[in-house]
């Protein structure tokens, strides 16, 4: 396994090297991962109540009426976590830019930021191959076909890893639900709410 000086980055190993690994016996799996599944399940929760959130942000954004939202409820629904992030994020750009709001264009970007990581975190755990977890905690979260061969991506999860997981999440939950206010307060500031949304 490689070395790094961090023992919480994530190692990459090929297959062979992966093999070579020892995996936790079935007794202590089940054990270590009840106590981890409760907390997995809170990163879902808390995933899936920032996506919904971006849905809802982006109806507000862009209609006016009950019938029209169920409409665009046809299209969100086919729409991936990421397709939802760029939309939103998009209409908010499009939204600073003609109201000529003062909001840095970092502001913007940090949220964009933010909402990739939690994606890409979410992904992990969803993805990851908890029941082939190796001794340290180490357990698969990617493959990746390269030229030299097949790579795996290691992580070491413990509790303290998957709480604060769990609350990046939440927080950015958060964040992104007072971004959307501060949107909301200049657009309001401005007179520019459509009468329909007053």
């Amino acid at each position: 396994m490689q070395k790094h000086n961090d023992p919480e980055a994530p190692v990459d190993l090929t297959l062979r090297e992966a093999g070579e690994l020892d995996a936790v016996d079935d007794s202590k799996l089940s054990d270590y991962l009840s106590d981890l599944a409760p907390e997995i399940g809170w990163i879902v929760i808390y995933f899936n109540s920032l996506e919904d959130g971006i849905s809802c942000f982006i109806r507000e954004a862009i209609l006016r009426d009950a019938i029209q939202d169920e409409r665009m409820d046809v299209f969100l629904a086919g729409m991936m976590f990421s397709g939802k992030a760029r939309a939103l994020l998009d209409l908010y750009g499009q939204m600073i830019l003609s109201g000529g709001f003062a909001i840095a264009p970092e502001d913007l970007r940090k949220v964009e930021v933010m909402l990739t990581e939690c994606a890409a975190r979410r992904n992990e755990y969803a993805h990851a191959d908890w029941i082939g977890m190796k001794l340290g905690g180490y357990v698969r979260v990617k493959s990746q076909s390269k030229r030299n061969g097949i790579s795996h991506r290691y992580k070491r999860y413990d509790l303290g890893r998957i709480q604060a997981d769990v609350n990046f999440i939440r927080d950015a939950r958060d964040t992104l639900f007072e971004f959307n206010e501060r949107m909301w307060d200049l657009i309001r500031a401005h007179g520019q709410v459509p009468f329909e949304q007053r």
